[in-house]
């Protein structure tokens, strides 16, 4: 794939393909360790319990809708990306600070629940910084590259919280030091690597273009074009059932409850790992293991998407969740000791969830595709609104109903929930990728 301009003929690389996409690495790193971390200093640190965990998840999962609305608008109306981008990473940075210094349990969930309205600041910036500084033919490449250096800087966001406290395992607190250092390191990156530009484009454009859109959905921070309007919320039971077999309720029906399971099992599986008794380094390996597995399958995600492939790598993938879920559901069941006498906790853990990361970098890719492809000649702003507005209702129902359920039946029953809430999604798929097919016949080439 030849580049325009300067360095015409030279190869874009899908790994870096320009040297100062590397400062999207340290931020990446410090996204993923401080999400990582922060379970563990609630259970361990501060001896609270997974009710803590779920109420603090709840509020951060609520608090990212308004503050994506509002992020995303201040990034249309601002002329070039670098000073949001900045201010991003300082703000990101002093909150871990903050979370340091001031040492409490409320601080720590005042000051995540800040985290969750100010992190989205920096979503639509950077991937309109991807799309602006690369010519069109270039972006496919560029996106996959954006793409690569965010998995391996989560990657070695969480390698580092290992080695931090495999040094010292009583340095909890100190970790969120780390985060603020990576936070730090990809501000100065911007300010030397990334020269200032105005920009035209806007967050409408990243709906147009394919692999902006997919590097978007991937992020954990809703997408907003448009709110949608009271009126579209008051037709809504009209369109489901007027459209009930067409693609996109579907897609949305399917991806709600993808948000909902992944949310009601990834809220309570740290705590549960800590009830275990696996350490706190072993906690980061088993993260260790999921990242490292999306970073190997990430690449073939796109390839296994391709043509008319997508459906069936969703379901495929969602497969693969469910059966995750499954299984630790049945772990959990289990006595300790039963488990403990029979195998390696820590091994069959570390399995479990690189199964379940490699999983969700096909589900990623494919059910960005099958979105993008079902929103043709349609009002792409209002649906990727909606689609945005009930990931974020399944994200805060997700981990509320995931400490009140493992507190009151355990986490056994918890993950069972999960479990079938993902296996109900796979019909939902079937039915959109054969009303995709049958309403638009030339979906089986890939944008």
């Amino acid at each position: 794939m030849a580049t325009g301009g300067p360095g015409k003929g030279k190869e874009i690389s899908p790994i870096l393909a320009r040297p100062w996409m590397i400062l999207f690495l340290p931020i990446n790193a410090a996204l993923a360790g401080f999400a990582v971390i922060l379970p563990i200093l609630i259970l361990f640190y501060y001896q609270a319990d997974v009710l803590t965990v779920a109420l603090a998840q709840s509020v951060y999962s609520l608090l990212l809708i308004p503050g994506s609305v509002l992020w995303g608008r201040v990034c249309d109306r601002m002329p070039n990306r670098r000073p949001l981008l900045l201010f991003n990473y300082i703000a990101v940075g002093a909150i871990f600070l903050g979370m340091f210094m001031l040492r409490t349990l409320d601080g720590l969930l005042l000051f995540y629940g800040l985290f969750g309205f100010v992190a989205p600041s920096g979503a639509a910036a950077s991937t309109l910084l991807v799309m602006e500084r690369f010519d069109p033919h270039e972006r496919p490449a560029a996106f996959a590259s954006f793409q690569e250096v965010s998995v391996i800087g989560a990657t070695v966001g969480v390698l580092a919280g290992f080695f931090w406290l495999l040094e010292d395992s009583s340095a909890l607190n100190r970790f969120l030091l780390i985060t603020f250092v990576f936070a730090a390191v990809s501000a100065v990156l911007l300010l030397l690597l990334v020269p200032e530009k105005k920009m035209q484009l806007t967050r409408n454009h990243i709906a147009d273009h394919h692999w902006a859109l997919t590097a978007r959905l991937r992020s954990v921070y809703p997408f907003f074009i448009r709110l949608p309007s009271p009126a579209a919320w008051k037709g809504t039971y009209r369109w489901l059932r007027e459209e009930a077999t067409h693609e996109v309720p579907l897609i949305l029906a399917a991806s709600f409850l993808f948000n909902f399971s992944a949310n009601m099992f990834n809220t309570s599986y740290t705590p549960y790992l800590a009830y275990l008794g696996i350490g706190v380094t072993g906690i980061f390996v088993v993260n260790l293991a999921n990242n490292a597995a999306q970073v190997v399958t990430l690449p073939f995600s796109a390839k296994a998407s391709s043509g008319d492939s997508a459906d069936r790598s969703v379901i495929m993938a969602s497969w693969g969740r469910a059966g995750g879920y499954g299984v630790g559901a049945i772990m959990a069941l289990l006595p300790i000791a039963w488990i403990a006498n029979r195998g390696d906790l820590l091994g069959a853990n570390i399995v479990l969830y690189a199964v379940l990361g490699g999983a969700v970098a096909f589900y990623g890719t494919a059910s960005s595709l099958l979105l993008y492809r079902s929103l043709e000649g349609r009002g792409r702003g209002t649906y990727l609104g909606l689609n945005s507005a009930l990931g974020g209702v399944a994200a805060v129902l997700g981990a509320g109903l995931s400490g009140i359920v493992t507190v009151a039946f355990g986490y056994s029953a918890t993950f069972g929930f999960a479990m079938f809430a993902m296996a109900a999604a796979i019909p939902v798929w079937l039915w959109a990728g054969r009303a995709l097919r049958n309403h638009h016949p030339s979906s089986d080439a890939t944008p």
